[in-house]
């Protein structure tokens, strides 16, 4: 297995790397994000309004940064990307020194739109690829959020106070400038520029009828969804409510990233050796155990296994989705499928981290972890019900 690791194209080593610290970014802001709004809003319900409304941005920003990739080649989109993270972090860590709750709004819906270009390195990887290589390449992107898992929290936890006044606003700016970095690697990165006259590809609605597609699809976006329903409101529980330290928060998020992207060692293999759907079904069991784990009481272990299990779960579901959309499209179909896909994923993804803050603070922990039956059950039936010939 650590030979195939070492034997991966250059391409995906960058794309890797691009991953990671894309995703220590995105780890010091949801950490602090919620914590930060929760000092800068007028009301403390508002508090992840910053980080719900970057989901929504996510998701927005997912279908024309591929439609633009069809058309002009991935790398300049990602160098872009890399760009808009730098300037939203900036903006952010503004808005703190400066008490503009609105500010601090709208840097974090410009790194939602930096975040919507990252989701496309998993396929970049995969571009080119034969079948059985695509999982691979696919999980060992999200390799790179191992990085993250390790430096993020750090970055946030060791820099909250860097600069004096401004709670929060130096991890944003380490994290900013962290992020620099991955314009060395995506400038060398291979990425040919789509040839102008070819064909659409079949329809949209063509890969809607595919049940394999559906699978992937609702896998991944429901999957995602539930993950970050309870990440987001996570650190509002962890400090605001059970009144653990933050440096007990910070582990707690840092081990679930881990979670999230460890098993990337193993999950394209596992895809490989027993099928997607024994893995989504693992994937299913690990959140289950989640949410028992969550129910079970409000101390730091509690969470810590809830939120250990969330990401191991997370990871099963998504890379699973993932490879059977990339899977499923033709070069010339990636632009719009990838792009819809994703839009529909981090529309999901948008509404429940929308939803998390306001549900926390009017039906509290036990009420939102048991909402988060309903999608699982709906993702077991999906698995269960399709046909496993027909992808």
């Amino acid at each position: 297995m650590s030979g195939s690791l070492i034997n991966m194209p250059a391409n995906v080593w960058r794309m890797t790397a691009a991953q990671g610290l894309s995703m220590t970014v995105m780890n010091v802001n949801i950490i602090n994000t919620g914590l930060a709004g929760a000092i800068l809003a007028p009301e403390l319900w508002l508090a992840t309004l910053p980080l719900s409304l970057q989901f929504l941005a996510v998701m927005f920003a997912t279908l024309p940064a591929s439609l633009l990739m069809g058309r002009f080649g991935r790398r300049p989109i990602f160098l872009s990307g890399v760009f808009i993270s730098v300037l939203a972090t900036l903006t952010q860590t503004a808005a703190i020194m400066t008490g503009q709750f609105s500010l601090f709004v709208l840097g974090s819906m410009l790194l939602g739109c930096s975040h919507g270009i990252a989701q496309f390195y998993r396929y970049a990887a995969a571009d080119g690829l034969p079948d059985h290589m695509k999982p691979k390449a696919i999980s060992f992107v999200l390799l790179g959020g191992l990085a993250a898992a390790m430096i993020g929290p750090e970055i946030a936890y060791r820099f909250v106070d860097a600069i004096d006044g401004a709670r929060y606003a130096g991890a944003f700016l380490v994290a900013g400038s962290v992020h620099l970095l991955a314009f060395i690697a995506l400038l060398g990165m291979d990425s040919p520029k789509p040839p102008r006259n070819q064909s659409q590809g079949r329809s949209l609605a063509i890969f809607i009828s595919m049940s394999g597609f559906r699978l992937g699809l609702i896998a991944a976006a429901l999957g995602y969804a539930v993950m970050s329903f309870l990440m987001t409101a996570t650190p509002l529980q962890i400090v605001n409510v059970s009144q653990l330290d933050v440096a007990d928060n910070a582990r707690v998020i840092q081990w679930h990233v881990i979670a999230m992207f460890a098993p990337s060692f193993v999950t394209g293999h596992l895809i490989s050796r027993f099928g997607v759907k024994h893995i989504m079904a693992a994937g299913l069991l690990m959140y289950a155990i989640c949410i028992f784990a969550a129910l079970s009481g409000t101390a730091f272990w509690h969470y810590f296994t809830a939120l250990f299990l969330l990401g191991l779960g997370w990871n099963f579901l998504y890379v699973s989705g993932s490879t059977l959309i990339a899977r499923l499209a033709e070069p010339a179909e990636r632009g719009q499928v990838q792009g819809i896909a994703d839009l529909i994923i981090f529309a999901a993804v948008a509404f429940a981290s929308l939803s998390a803050g306001a549900l926390h603070s009017f039906i509290g922990w036990s009420g939102l972890v048991l909402l988060c039956l309903l999608p699982v059950v709906l993702i077991a039936c999906v698995v269960w019900l399709t046909p496993r010939g027909e992808f």
